[in-house]
């Protein structure tokens, strides 16, 4: 089987960039809030939070793109994910137990997936992948399981 391969591209910038702003707007309205109810000084963690959030959604998601990257070589799915701490994950195929995909309405929109690799013991998510690289793995680990079904037993006459 020829190597496989899969990487977060810009759609999954752009999902990562949008979560991240949107959770940075909701705590910066949490402490502007927090800051009319108690005191003013608080608009200074809801400046900071503001500006943590800017930072972030511009510095966080075209690094997490060039980090998740992996294969899947007829045996095995290899990834590299993370940005601050990297994870390199390996799951043989002999022990997948279910495969799933699934998305947001805002991955939907931007053509991304995630999916996860359930096996004895675990499982692995690989989320914001592009929808065709989702379905091509998945068709292939569909591929690779069933060869591997034992062959029915023919039945005896009696």
């Amino acid at each position: 089987m020829p190597l496989l391969t899969f990487s977060a591209d810009k759609n999954s910038e752009t999902v990562l960039a949008l979560w991240i702003a949107a959770a940075g707007v909701l705590i910066t309205g949490l402490a502007g809030c927090l800051a009319g109810l108690f005191t003013p000084w608080l608009l200074l963690l809801a400046a900071l939070t503001g500006a943590l959030t800017v930072f972030a959604a511009l510095w966080y998601p075209p690094r997490y793109a060039a980090a998740l990257h992996g294969s899947f070589d007829g045996t095995a799915v290899r990834a590299v994910k993370g940005v601050l701490w990297k994870r390199e994950l390996y799951v043989p195929a002999s022990a997948l137990r279910t495969v799933e995909s699934g998305s947001t309405p805002l991955q939907r929109r931007c053509h991304c997936r995630t999916m996860v690799l359930r096996f004895a013991g675990g499982a692995v998510l690989l989320p914001l992948l592009p929808e065709e690289e989702t379905e091509r793995l998945s068709k292939a680990l569909e591929a690779v399981s069933s060869d591997e079904l034992p062959p029915e037993i023919p039945e005896t006459e009696q």
